[in-house]
């Protein structure tokens, strides 16, 4: 009863804020965008035309990651983010895990806050970005592929003792949907023994039940255990997510799950991620854009 309560309420604030350009009121009830399941197939088509991505590295290295920038008019977190992360010359990539703009056709500006400049920055190191909910408002799908890519791909770094897997994972719409699940079983299980370290980086947080977003909200539950038993058996190393605004670090049947907060420059703690990669696991290092830190080993 609570939640239909809030439900309606929600859809009450839409409509009287409907002339607002930082609100899908349509997106909010039905989707805009094409659905994940389609969105999964624009993929997988674009990736047949790409050749994989392979970046070489040593055995140890560095990748940053923030999410939910939700930029708008300023961008004044991200654009401390992508200094820091260009002048360290370890870093190998960055990740930003979704929601990367809050307002229609913004995803120029976004990227202009992560673009690298040689009279500011020393190391022209590579971008990764995964879809978030808000990106798919205004119909934003079209101009997410468009100018950044797939929503579904993976990579991998390669060392001379071996290899590490990163795969980026839609769940924009709360969900992978079948034919996502099926494919990300089916890749697990062909390739997953061939590496190292399995990084999997998705937009949604696994575990919080947030109905608050309706048709973007979390995963449900039923999908929350599957998913959850097929990272433990595959031993995926670290599950990377964003969406809920707010730290949090789980460990589950071998496998660490890692929510990082907002890095909106509306974020009250604004915080992004710097991860030192070895032989001898992960060591989580979370960073503040105020430069305050604190460390988790992993």
């Amino acid at each position: 009863m609570l939640q239909m309560v809030r439900y309606i309420f929600l859809i009450s604030v839409a409509f009287i804020v409907s002339g607002c350009t930082h609100l899908d009121v349509k997106g909010l009830l039905v989707p805009t965008s094409d659905g994940v399941q389609t969105r999964f197939e624009q993929s997988s088509k674009m990736n047949e035309g790409l050749k994989a991505t392979i970046i070489e590295a040593e055995e140890n290295y560095i990748f940053y990651v923030a999410t939910d920038p939700h930029i708008d008019q300023t961008s004044t977190n991200l654009r401390i983010f992508n200094d820091a992360s260009r002048n360290d010359n370890e870093a190998l990539f960055n990740v930003i895990l979704g929601d990367c703009i809050d307002i229609r056709d913004n995803l120029p500006a976004y990227l202009d806050a992560l673009a690298y400049s040689p009279e500011k920055h020393t190391n022209d190191l590579r971008m990764f970005h995964v879809l978030g909910n808000h990106d798919i408002f205004y119909d934003g799908w079209k101009s997410f592929k468009e100018l950044v890519g797939p929503s579904v791909y993976w990579y991998e770094v390669v060392f001379p003792q071996g290899k590490d897997l990163y795969i980026c994972l839609d769940t924009a719409n709360g969900t992978l949907g079948r034919k996502q699940t099926e494919w990300f079983r089916t890749f697990l299980e062909k390739n997953r023994s061939a590496y190292r370290h399995c990084i999997v980086m998705t937009h949604t947080n696994l575990f919080y039940t947030d109905n608050s977003q309706t048709t973007s909200g979390n995963m449900p539950i039923e999908e929350t255990y599957s998913l959850m038993d097929l990272l433990g058996r595959q031993r995926v190393s670290l599950v990377l997510q964003g969406h809920d605004h707010y730290r949090e670090v789980l460990d589950y049947d071998h496998v660490r799950y890692v929510v990082i907060g907002a890095i909106s420059d509306k974020s009250e703690t604004p915080e992004y991620l710097k991860i030192d990669v070895s032989a001898e696991g992960l060591t989580l290092d979370f960073k503040y854009t105020s430069d305050l830190t604190e460390t988790a080993l992993m």
